[in-house]
C-alpha cells in the first residue's frame, strides 16, 4: 500500500486486537504488579512481603470472600468486555451505528405476530410519492385528501361539526404502477395525522380471503380484516370475489363479511380495493354496499415510454450503476413492443429488465479485470432485452 493511502480499516483491526482475551488477562497482571509496586512504594519499610504478610494476617473468612468474589466478578466483566469488542453478535448483540437507528421500534400485531416499522412521517411519505416518476393525477387526489384533513382540523378547533365521510378507496389501473406504495403511503399520512391508530398496510387477496369450503369463507374474512384494524386494508384484485358466478363460490360471503367488518369498524380501517379499471367498474356495481362505501376511485395510467426510462434510470442510479449514454435508444423500442402484453408490468417489468442486466454486466465485467463494475455498456442493455424476449 503506498504511504500516502491511509488503510481505513486499520484502526478497526487495531481495536479488534486490543479487545482480544490475551489482552484483558495482560491488562489484570499489569494491574496486579501495578498494585505491588505501589505497596512497595508506599510501605518501602514492610516490602512487597511484609505487605502481603499484613494482608493475609488480617484476612478473615468474611474478607476473603469478598476478595474471591470480587476477581471472579472483574474477570467475567473482563471476559464479556472482550466478547463484546471482538464479536457482540456472539451475544445476541448488535453494536450501535451498525445499520440500526437508535431509538427505532417496531409495533407488532398481537394476533399474527407480524411487524411493521412505524417511523414514516406523513412527510415522509410525502416526500416519497414526490419523488415518484409521473402520476400526476394520482398526486392531485392526494392533495385533494390532504385539503379535507387540513380543513376537517380547523373546523374542529372552531367548534364547527366535522362531518362523516368514507375513507375507503378504489385504485384502477394495470400492474406495477405504484397502487400498493401509494396504498401504504395513505396509511403513513392517516397515522401521522391521527385519523388511524396504527396507520400499517396489510395486503390481501381473493386466496387470503376465500375458503374451499361452506362456512369457512367468513371466519377467514373477518381473521384479515382484525388484523388489519387501525389500519389499511389493501385487497389487490378485488374484482375477483364477485367476478365468479358459479355454485359453491364463496367469494360473495367474503364480501359480506368485509362490509360488515367495515361497517362495525367504520372509524378504526381503511379499505382500499385495486385492480383493473372495467373489471372494479363492475365489482363496485355488483353489491348496493360497496357502492355506497367505496366513493371515491384513483385512477393510476399506465407509465408513458419516456417515464419507463426515467423509472429505469432511477433504478439504476439507486443500485449505484450509471447507464451509458443513450441508453433511452435502446430501451425505448423494446417497451413499445413489450407493453401490448397482457403480462406486461410497467415499473415491475423494468425491475426485472433491471436484474437481467445486471446478469450481463457480471458475465461480461467477470472475464475483464479492468471493467468498470459500477458502469453498465449498451451490449448488457442488448443483452438483456434478447433474454427477455
Amino acid at each position: 500500500m503506498s504511504a500516502g493511502i491511509r488503510d481505513p480499516h486499520a484502526s478497526e483491526r487495531r481495536m479488534q486486537s486490543f479487545l482480544t482475551p490475551r489482552f484483558i488477562l495482560t491488562f489484570i497482571l499489569i494491574g496486579v504488579g501495578t498494585a505491588g509496586i505501589s505497596a512497595l512504594l508506599f510501605s518501602p519499610n514492610n516490602g512487597l512481603f511484609g505487605w502481603i504478610g499484613e494482608l493475609l494476617s488480617a484476612m478473615t473468612p468474611l474478607r476473603f470472600v469478598g476478595v474471591t468474589l470480587t476477581l471472579i466478578a472483574a474477570t467475567a466483566i473482563s471476559y464479556i468486555a472482550s466478547r463484546l469488542g471482538t464479536d457482540p453478535t456472539a451475544l445476541g448483540l448488535i453494536p450501535v451505528g451498525a445499520g440500526y437507528t437508535y431509538g427505532r421500534r417496531l409495533a407488532t400485531n398481537p394476533v399474527t405476530g407480524e411487524t411493521k416499522l412505524v417511523s414514516r412521517t406523513a412527510d415522509d411519505a410525502l416526500d416519497d410519492l414526490q419523488a415518484m416518476v409521473g402520476l400526476g393525477s394520482v398526486k392531485s387526489e392526494i392533495n385533494k385528501l390532504l385539503a379535507s384533513l387540513e380543513i376537517e382540523r380547523r373546523r374542529r378547533e372552531q367548534g364547527l361539526p366535522v362531518f362523516t365521510t368514507s375513507r375507503h378507496m378504489v385504485f384502477t389501473g394495470p400492474p406495477g404502477v405504484g397502487k400498493t406504495v401509494v396504498a401504504r403511503a395513505v396509511g403513513d399520512i392517516y397515522r401521522s395525522l391521527g385519523v388511524l391508530r396504527k396507520g400499517h398496510l396489510i395486503e390481501a387477496d381473493r386466496s387470503q380471503l376465500v375458503a374451499s369450503y361452506v362456512g369457512q369463507t367468513a371466519p377467514k374474512t373477518l381473521d384479515v380484516c382484525r388484523t388489519a384494524l387501525d389500519g389499511v386494508l389493501f385487497i389487490d384484485e378485488a374484482y375477483s370475489l364477485s367476478s365468479a358466478e358459479w355454485k359453491g363460490d364463496y367469494g360473495r360471503e367474503a364480501i359480506e363479511a368485509l362490509l360488515k367488518f367495515m361497517e362495525d369498524h367504520r372509524d378504526r380501517l381503511v379499505v382500499i380495493v385495486a385492480g383493473y379499471p372495467a373489471e372494479m367498474h363492475r365489482f363496485i356495481a355488483s353489491n348496493p354496499g360497496l357502492a355506497s362505501r367505496f366513493t371515491k376511485t384513483i385512477d393510476f395510467p399506465p407509465y408513458a415510454t419516456v417515464e419507463l426510462c426515467d423509472i429505469f434510470r432511477t433504478m439504476s442510479t439507486d443500485q449505484q450503476y450509471l447507464l451509458p449514454p443513450g441508453f433511452e435508444a435502446k430501451l425505448a423500442p423494446w417497451i413499445e413492443s413489450q407493453r401490448l402484453d397482457p403480462q406486461w408490468g410497467n415499473a415491475r417489468s423494468m425491475r426485472t429488465l433491471l436484474e437481467k442486466v445486471r446478469e450481463a454486466h457480471a458475465l461480461r465485467a467477470s472475464g475483464d479485470p479492468e471493467a468498470n463494475v459500477a458502469e453498465f455498456e449498451l451490449v448488457d442493455i442488448e443483452a438483456a432485452i434478447r433474454d427477455s424476449r
